[in-house]
């Protein structure tokens, strides 16, 4: 059995699409429910959101995750779009669900870095077996979750 799961994803066009149609929306709710002077800060500020959110979900900046490891003794790396490894310590909030999936690191650099993973950023087979592997292989004793599976491979 192998005990560590890689998993290469590619830019989200279904994550692009929902970042711009929910920046859309607080666009038009702030220009029509505030101020003028107020709805023009907010929209410089969602137009410097979009900007950057837009880049990490198609890979054009360093901050984004292209690949993931996570291996059964609880280590975890995070790939850049350049292809530079780093150790991560992946943070207390992962989602697996059906059609998405969550996941929270921190990197050695103390920099957060969040991927949202949408199933057209990757493979059907890898993203069944991370979500599998999130839900039932990485119960770590810093966590202090109740109910984790601690009858697996130690």
């Amino acid at each position: 059995m192998n005990d560590s799961l890689r998993v290469q994803l590619r830019p989200s066009r279904t994550l692009a699409v929902a970042l711009a149609v929910g920046h859309l929306l607080a666009l038009v709710a702030a220009a029509t429910g505030l101020p003028s002077a107020a709805a023009s800060l907010v929209v410089l500020g969602l137009a410097l959101s979009l900007y950057h959110h837009l880049r990490l979900a198609m890979h054009r900046s360093a901050l984004a995750v292209a690949a993931l490891t996570l291996s059964a003794d609880g280590r975890f790396a995070v790939a850049d779009p350049a292809g530079g490894w780093l150790p991560a310590e992946l943070r207390h909030s992962a989602v697996p669900a059906a059609w998405l999936t969550v996941l929270a690191a921190r990197d050695r650099t103390g920099r957060s870095r969040t991927a949202v993973i949408l199933p057209d950023a990757v493979d059907p087979e890898a993203f069944r077996r991370l979500r599998v592997w999130l839900r039932w292989r990485m119960t770590s004793p810093a966590r202090g979750r109740e109910g984790a599976n601690t009858d697996g491979p130690g």
